[in-house]
C-alpha cells in the first residue's frame, strides 16, 4: 500500500508541471518494486485517470460548455472545440504505436531506465527555458496547425521523460499564445489524452482494480486538483525550466551512480 500512496501523490504533483509524471513515477515505480519496466509504465498510465477526474472538476463549467456544443445542431464549431477534437485525433495517432513500443523496452534495468528518463527531461527543460515568454493569441483564434503541432507534441509525450504539460504549453507559447491561455488549452487536452492512457493499461495489461490501485487513484485526484488550483493561481510568477532541468540532472547522476557503483 505504500507504493500506492508514494505513486498517487508523486502522480498527482507532477502531471500539471513541466515535469514528465509518467517518467516519474516509472523510474519510482522499478526502484520500489520487483516489477519490470513495463509494468512501471501501466501503473503510471493508470495513475492518469486520477489526475483526468481533477481536470474535470477544475474546469467542469467549460467541459459542459464544450459538451453542449459538440451535439448542438451549428454549422461552424468554436474553435477551440475544433481544437480539441483534432489535437486528440493527432495525440492518438502518435501516441498508441509509441505505447505499443515500449513492451519492448520492458528488459531495460532501472538504471538505464532512469538515465533515459533524466536525459528526456533535460530536453524538456531545455525547451522550457527556451520558451516565448508573451503570446496575445487566445483560445478563439487557435486553427487546424496549431491543433496538430500541440497533438503531436502531446502525443511525442507518451515516451517516459518528455513532459506532456511542458511540451504542449511550449508550444502553445511558441504559436503566440498566451501564457494563462496556453495552460489552461494544454489543461483541457489533458483530459481525453490521460483517459485515454488509463483505458489503454487496463485493456493492455489486464489491471486489476485492487485496494492499492484505487487509492492511488484517489490521491492522485486529491493532490493533482489542488496542484492545479496552485499552478492557476501562480501561473505568471514562476518558471520551471531550470527546476526540470535540475531534477533531471539528478537522474541522469543516480542512474551513472547506480550502473558505476
Amino acid at each position: 500500500m505504500s507504493v500506492a500512496v508514494v505513486l498517487g501523490l508523486l502522480q498527482g504533483l507532477t502531471e500539471w508541471l513541466p515535469v514528465s509524471s509518467e517518467g516519474v513515477i516509472a523510474a519510482a515505480y522499478s526502484l520500489m518494486t520487483d516489477g519490470s519496466f513495463a509494468d512501471a509504465v501501466a501503473y503510471a498510465l493508470w495513475l492518469h485517470a486520477g489526475t483526468a477526474l481533477a481536470a474535470i472538476i477544475m474546469f467542469r463549467q467549460e467541459l459542459v460548455g464544450l459538451t453542449k456544443e459538440l451535439f448542438a445542431v451549428r454549422t461552424r464549431p468554436s474553435p477551440m472545440l475544433l481544437f480539441l477534437i483534432l489535437a486528440t485525433i493527432t495525440s492518438a495517432g502518435v501516441a498508441i504505436p509509441l505505447l505499443i513500443g515500449l513492451q519492448e523496452i520492458s528488459s531495460i534495468g532501472g538504471a538505464v531506465a532512469m538515465g533515459v528518463v533524466g536525459a528526456f527531461m533535460l530536453v524538456t527543460g531545455y525547451v522550457q527555458l527556451r520558451r516565448r515568454a508573451f503570446g496575445v493569441r487566445t483560445r478563439d483564434s487557435l486553427g487546424p496547425m496549431d491543433a496538430i503541432l500541440t497533438g503531436i507534441a502531446q502525443g511525442v509525450a507518451a515516451i517516459p521523460g518528455l513532459s506532456r504539460s511542458g511540451l504542449t504549453v511550449a508550444t502553445l507559447l511558441g504559436r503566440g499564445v498566451q501564457r494563462k491561455e496556453a495552460l489552461v488549452i494544454s489543461f483541457l487536452m489533458s483530459i481525453p489524452a490521460s483517459l485515454g492512457a488509463a483505458l489503454f493499461a487496463v485493456l493492455d495489461n489486464g489491471f486489476d482494480f485492487s485496494p492499492e490501485h484505487i487509492v492511488g487513484l484517489a490521491l492522485a485526484f486529491v493532490v493533482g486538483l489542488l496542484t492545479l488550483r496552485f499552478l492557476l493561481a501562480v501561473t505568471e510568477k514562476i518558471n520551471l525550466g531550470a527546476f526540470v532541468i535540475f531534477v533531471g540532472l539528478l537522474m541522469v547522476g543516480g542512474a551513472l551512480f547506480e550502473v558505476f557503483r
